[in-house]
């Protein structure tokens, strides 16, 4: 049975395919890129994070690339998010994804003491990306969310 994921990468591989105007150079880096986001996907998997999360992060992530106009673009969208946090503010990156740096929170908090900014950073995420109020999450409140690919 074909995986929501592989169906997913065969509509991108279609999608990729139907632009003969694009270069080989960067059409190879996109059909590699596509490859290490499945890849990543498998890890994030592996860490626990909820299915639905994942759903969203991989055609996310399988759109950039797609959108990417350099091979450097490319590369940027497939790698995961590098939060960067300078003088008390994130900065967020066009090629960064709110739902796979929570992802990334999440597989990094249970074994790591978060300093203050990385928490409400976290918490931040959370409700972006789910929706809800941070009254909810401290609170034990949280309805029962299903994220769905758009």
């Amino acid at each position: 049975m074909i995986s929501n994921w592989d169906f997913s990468l065969v509509l991108a591989i279609g999608e990729l395919l139907a632009d003969p105007q694009q270069p080989k150079a960067l059409l190879e880096a996109k059909l590699y890129a596509f490859q290490q986001v499945k890849g990543l996907m498998c890890q994030y998997e592996k860490h626990g994070i909820r299915e639905d999360l994942l759903d969203v992060i991989f055609d996310k992530k399988l759109k950039l690339i797609l959108k990417a106009k350099t091979a450097s673009e490319v590369k940027h969208a497939s790698e995961p998010p590098k939060p960067d946090y300078s003088h008390g503010t994130w900065r967020e990156d066009p090629f960064s994804l709110p739902e796979e740096e929570l992802a990334l929170w999440a597989i990094v908090s249970p074994n790591n003491m978060l300093i203050p900014p990385a928490q409400e950073r976290y918490m931040d995420l959370f409700t972006r990306v789910f929706g809800i109020t941070r009254e909810q999450l401290t609170n034990d409140l949280l309805p029962d969310v299903k994220l769905e690919v758009q």
